[in-house]
């Protein structure tokens, strides 16, 4: 579906649910605190319906905001799903804690994979024969199993031992 299949749809549903509860465009127009001419533009699929009026209006209506939209594939989570059945139905202060704690577990979880990926890029540049060239590598970087930085000792020990595996090679 395309995003004006997809509009028109939302018009649909929320003027099904509207007749459903027996309300008048200008009754569900006062209840979520717009004109009626945007609520029948929005019926129509003339404009496209912001997520903060969707919340409203599915408050309003009593439905969850996922019933506006067409049926979902079977990869949206049930968990996904809950969310928005129970964050429609709250207040609007309330819903921006339940978007606000979402955006900060998103950019938590795309801090994560940054890291990782960052991780995974500097392992692809790495050459052990870089080890034994102090050009190429900050040692003091480099730090034992328990946090502690490496002893100018271990360090000379290891490039010692890196560069006998490489000869052996």
């Amino acid at each position: 579906m395309d995003d004006r299949e997809i509009n028109k749809f939302v018009g649909m549903k929320i003027k099904e649910f509207r007749k459903n509860k027996k309300l008048t465009q200008q009754g569900l127009a006062d209840l979520v605190g717009v004109k009626n001419s945007a609520i029948s533009n929005y019926e129509q699929g003339i404009r496209i319906p912001k997520r903060d009026f969707l919340f409203r209006v599915a408050n309003a209506l009593g439905v969850s905001i996922d019933e506006f939209f067409p049926i979902q594939n079977e990869e949206t989570s049930s968990t996904l799903s809950e969310i928005n059945k129970i964050s429609s139905q709250l207040e609007e202060p309330r819903q921006k804690i339940v978007l606000d704690t979402a955006s900060s577990q998103l950019e938590e979880q795309e801090e994560q994979k940054s890291k990782i990926v960052s991780i995974k890029n500097e392992q692809e540049k790495f050459d052990l024969a870089d080890l034994v060239d102090d050009s190429k590598v900050d040692w003091d970087r480099w730090v034992s199993f328990d946090g502690r930085p490496l002893t100018d000792d271990v360090k000379e020990a290891m490039k010692r031992l890196l560069g006998k595996r490489l000869e052996d090679k």
